[in-house]
């Protein structure tokens, strides 16, 4: 539990907004299934095209690019392969730009007499 979601739900038990030991409930009672509450929620927002599953693959991906190790990544997820892991992972045109402007830096840093293309021309 992070700093900020620990101060949240002390917060939350303070002002009485929490009543129960669960964070989620529906009418007072731990939610027993929560894709019946899932799918509620996605049509009450208009959300169309989602499924829950949708979330692992975006809290693998987010792992991923905030740079949290592979093996801490898949304890959070629950992946017990590296196959699964990288499944979920979804490489997009920004994660190959990024990884383009790393090597980029890296050569720029350690390659001695290279051209700096924003002050000097060929």
């Amino acid at each position: 539990m992070t700093p900020d979601i620990r101060m949240t739900l002390q917060r939350l038990a303070k002002v009485g907004s929490l009543s129960t030991r669960h964070v989620f409930t529906f009418r007072g009672k731990p939610i027993q299934r929560i894709s019946r509450s899932f799918c509620t929620t996605l049509k009450d927002a208009g959300i169309v095209d989602f499924r829950f599953h949708d979330l692992r693959h975006c809290a693998s991906t987010n792992l991923r690019r905030s740079g949290v190790d592979t093996a801490t990544a898949m304890k959070i997820v629950g992946h017990k392969s590296e196959k699964m892991w990288k499944r979920y992972n979804a490489i997009e045109e920004r994660d190959l730009v990024q990884a383009a402007l790393k090597v980029q830096k890296y050569l720029q840093e350690n390659t001695p007499g290279t051209l700096d293309p924003k002050t000097e021309s060929l």
